[in-house]
């Protein structure tokens, strides 16, 4: 891949180095990045510049769960939890001159994508919103996490290509907690893995369920349907033909128990 890679359906964009004479080595996203809300918390911050490690980050975006909304006559304010850290302040400017854009407020307990502008006042940190849209698929947030790692990999080592060193394991924290309620288990610690081994995030969720199950005749598909419901069974059991036919799992009891071909018999 070189220094560059292509824009993915993330929105993030090739690493470049800063004009104006800056100091040589410098790394900025030019476009969004998807973040964690503890890395945007813990970012270092120069004046009005943030960094994520060596990257300098503007528009991010994150993905998580609405926690509270405030709406006032000029804004709409949510607490957006993603559960890396606490609770993100996310301000969303209300069009009122424009009656043709839609200023709904969001419910709280409504998983969401945010895109917006990182910002800190008197030492608060939040998230100045230009799209905020409930998720259409729980399969986002699997997708949003890998895209994470991804992103911040190569922003972090723009000569390297992505086989040529993992990334800080600092750069991606592991959740407080399991994501309940959104189909996914376990925590995010083996992301990077996930990131390079070739599989769409489709294929990875199933095979991070079945590998993570441990009764011995495996998880059934009828489980996994039940822990993956943003997804049709007809595409989970794609997605299990493929895997067994890659050789990554097997079927035990019967043809809908698997076990992955990773773990110890």
């Amino acid at each position: 891949m070189g220094g560059g890679y292509t824009q993915s359906p993330g929105g993030f964009g090739s690493p470049a180095a800063s004009q104006g004479g800056e100091k040589k080595g410098r790394t900025r996203a030019q476009q969004i990045v998807p973040c964690t809300v503890s890395q945007l918390m813990s970012a270092a911050q120069a004046e009005d510049v943030f960094r994520v490690g060596e990257v300098e980050v503007a528009q991010v975006t994150i993905v998580g769960i609405i926690r509270s909304t405030d709406k006032s006559m000029t804004n709409i304010q949510y607490k957006v939890d993603d559960m890396t850290a606490a609770p993100m302040d996310v301000k969303q400017w209300v069009d009122t001159e424009d009656p043709s854009v839609d200023n709904s407020v969001i419910p709280p307990d409504t998983y969401v994508k945010v895109s917006g502008n990182l910002r800190s006042f008197q030492n608060n940190r939040s998230l100045v919103a230009f799209s905020v849209r409930p998720l259409e698929d729980m399969n986002e947030i699997t997708s949003h996490m890998l895209e994470v790692v991804q992103a911040h990999m190569l922003l972090s080592k723009p000569h390297n290509t992505m086989g040529g060193g993992g990334m800080n394991s600092s750069m991606v924290p592991t959740p407080r907690s399991g994501m309940g309620g959104m189909g996914i288990s376990g925590s995010y610690s083996g992301a990077s893995s996930m990131a390079n081994n070739g599989l769409n995030p489709n294929q990875n969720q199933v095979l991070c369920l079945i590998k993570s199950c441990p009764e011995p005749q495996g998880i059934s598909i009828q489980e996994l349907k039940q822990r993956l419901s943003g997804m049709s069974m007809a595409v989970i059991r794609q997605v299990v033909d493929f895997l067994s036919n890659e050789g990554h799992i097997f079927s035990t009891i019967d043809e809908d128990h698997f076990r992955s071909t990773d773990q110890e018999a």
